[in-house]
């Protein structure tokens, strides 16, 4: 794990959008304004990353854009031309970014960015906090899915504690700015115990509203996908 200064400077096409994407989620993303078909293009043609930004303002009258500092390296993973020249594509998240400057000098805007790494730190007592942090995301998804009268035998969940508290953060039921506030942390222990402590006061919530049903209908690996935003 890297220092959280001094990643690798370059410059990506920026994607501002209203969500926060972590590392090793996996999104959808229907693409239909011509600057971000070109974007696409692009990347395919040259295999590389974009960027995606939380959107935090905008103003039509001078047609800009406001965006958050801190972003996600996007890498397309699949993806489907349509006739009318829309792209539908699959994305992984990979690195964080921290955005140093923009330029519009393209139909789309693009950015100058350098990596964000989390801050080296000794693991050797974070295993309780994993496991708690595991028991509770697994609750609380369970508790999700019963609500539909739905269930899964078990959960494939990161080992490594910094993948881990990015999937947790990716499910988080809290608004974007403060998932926001876990993608620029910095300190992995910080992470896993502010998703920790939301996770229980969610699933908290959970029980308060509904029971979970005695028989659940079994969870098919397609309707469980969208559930496994991590490898």
């Amino acid at each position: 794990m890297g220092s959280s200064q001094g990643g690798r400077i370059t410059e990506v096409p920026l994607f501002p959008l209203d969500l926060v994407l972590f590392p090793q989620m996996v999104m959808p993303l229907h693409i239909f304004e011509m600057r971000y078909r070109l974007m696409v293009q692009h990347c395919l043609k040259e295999n590389l990353p974009f960027g995606i930004v939380l959107l935090t303002g905008s103003d039509d009258a001078t047609k800009t854009v406001e965006t958050a500092e801190v972003g996600c390296l996007a890498k397309i993973v699949e993806s489907e031309p349509l006739p009318d020249g829309r792209f539908r594509i699959q994305i992984v998240g990979t690195e964080r970014f921290r955005l140093l400057d923009t330029h519009d000098n393209r139909p789309y805007r693009s950015g100058l960015i350098e990596l964000l790494y989390d801050q080296p730190t000794n693991e050797g007592n974070w295993e309780p906090l994993v496991d708690s942090l595991k028991e509770a995301l697994k609750d609380y998804l369970t508790r999700q899915l019963a609500r539909a009268g739905k269930r899964v035998a078990g959960f494939r969940l990161p080992e490594e504690p910094e993948l881990l508290s990015f999937a947790a953060a990716y499910v988080l039921p809290i608004a974007n700015l403060d998932k926001q506030t876990l993608l620029e942390l910095t300190d992995t222990p910080a992470r896993l115990l502010s998703a920790r402590d939301v996770l229980r006061r969610a699933t908290r919530k959970l029980e308060q509203e509904a029971p979970v049903p005695r028989e659940w209908e079994p969870l098919t690996s397609e309707r469980f996908r969208r559930y496994r935003c991590w490898n």
